[in-house]
């Protein structure tokens, strides 16, 4: 065996190395590529849904691309993932996006599109406005990421459901935002004190979150869930095909009148489930990470921010769809086992992760858990407040965005 050596240690070093190649060429990709922040503000008289931001986030999954095996494997291609971020600063309330360069036109054009008289500009990152490391003597944070409480097929609370939909300026009454209480909440803040809240997302390049949904619906509705069967499986589907063909035939008929009752038998509530899974896993899906950080000057810090936020979130869950509810691998607490320096630590990476946006690719992204969230489901969840919000800390800009006469000389 000595002697062969040559032909097996290759095989054994690819074996021991590739991951660590995948990682070394991804992660050479992703930081020589340059990445800015844009700041986005909009006009008072706004009277939009968030169906708007809809299109906005069609035009993010357009971006959704696997690359080839060269490209993956030599080069470093990731699939384009982007941030939406809400910060509220000691009363102020900034919407930004964060993305690579190249996406900036795109991004540009498709929110122009929705919001023509809102202004956008590159900003520099606020992050950098802090220290590189947190918490310190002078600065204490608490933060965390949110899960699913279901299933990513199942739908939480969205826009649909808070009357938010476009019915018209003068009705504006009827209107819920579910983000009014956090603005509101971001627009009180003291000096001192800061909530970046971060919402990552990307094309979900898989269907498997359908599949899950189309599943759901068929095991509500008593169907049987088809499944890919294995070799003894099909033997024995074959078996069982053939006793049918010769003493059973009529049995068939007999199981899809009790399927048809069973549908037709459906509670309300299971009927009103199957809708809305359906509903959900009819529009794209965009794998996305929900992450909040509450930062404050020791001498401000109020801890009571914490449930706040959690409330805020805790109304578009559903008892019989779908919520949020906190990753307990990167909630900034542990009540057991060196909590003092387990707690510090988790603070520290999940800034750190913050800082980079990092969440589908190394360094920061172990412990999170990212879901797919419909495009409903993310315009929900970010979307710039119309007239309904009348928070006053919300950037609004006084003069509407127009284009030049046709006819003006050049």
């Amino acid at each position: 065996m000595g002697h062969t050596w040559f032909f097996w240690a290759p095989f054994i070093l690819v074996l021991l190395f590739w991951e660590t190649w995948v990682r070394y060429v991804r992660a050479f990709s992703i930081f020589k590529r340059n990445y800015i922040v844009l700041e986005i503000k909009i006009p008072r008289d706004v009277a939009k849904s968030p169906q708007a931001m809809e299109s906005i986030f069609a035009g993010i999954h357009g971006t959704g691309r696997s690359g080839n095996l060269v490209e993956r494997y030599w080069h470093g291609w990731v699939t384009a993932w982007f941030s939406l971020e809400i910060v509220g600063d000691g009363g102020e309330i900034h919407f930004y996006i964060w993305t690579h360069d190249f996406f900036k036109k795109m991004i540009e054009s498709q929110i122009y599109a929705q919001y023509p008289s809102c202004e956008i500009k590159v900003v520099e990152d606020y992050t950098k406005d802090m220290p590189s490391a947190l918490p310190n003597q002078e600065w204490s944070i608490w933060g965390s990421e949110y899960v699913h409480t279901m299933p990513d097929a199942y739908p939480i609370r969205t826009y649909e459901d808070f009357a938010l939909e476009d019915i018209g300026t003068k009705e504006e009454e009827r209107k819920i935002d579910p983000l009014s209480s956090l603005f509101e909440f971001l627009g009180n803040l003291r000096p001192g004190e800061k909530i970046w809240i971060q919402i990552l997302t990307r094309p979900a390049m898989s269907d498997r979150w359908k599949k899950e949904g189309e599943a759901l619906v068929a095991k509500i509705a008593g169907k049987v869930v088809k499944t890919t069967p294995n070799f003894i499986t099909q033997i024995v589907d074959i078996i069982h095909g053939a006793i049918l063909a010769v003493f059973g035939a009529a049995a068939e008929p007999s199981k899809k009148k009790e399927d048809q009752f069973r549908i037709i038998n459906l509670s309300p509530g299971e009927r009103s489930t199957m809708e809305a899974i359906e509903t959900n896993i009819s529009k794209i899906g965009l794998e996305t990470c929900i992450r909040w950080i509450y930062l404050a000057r020791r001498d401000v810090y109020n801890f009571l921010a914490v449930p706040a936020i959690n409330g805020i979130f805790k109304q578009f869950s559903s008892q019989s769809l779908n919520g949020f509810k906190g990753n307990g691998k990167v909630v900034t607490s542990v009540n057991y086992w060196f909590e003092e320096t387990r707690n510090t630590l988790r603070k520290i990476r999940l800034y750190k992760a913050y800082r980079l946006r990092s969440v589908f690719h190394p360094p920061y992204n172990g412990r999170s858990k990212p879901m797919v969230l419909s495009s409903s489901e993310l315009a929900t969840i970010y979307h710039f407040p119309g007239m309904v919000v009348s928070a006053a800390a919300v950037p609004r800009i006084d003069a509407k965005r127009g284009t030049p006469p046709t006819n003006l000389p050049v």
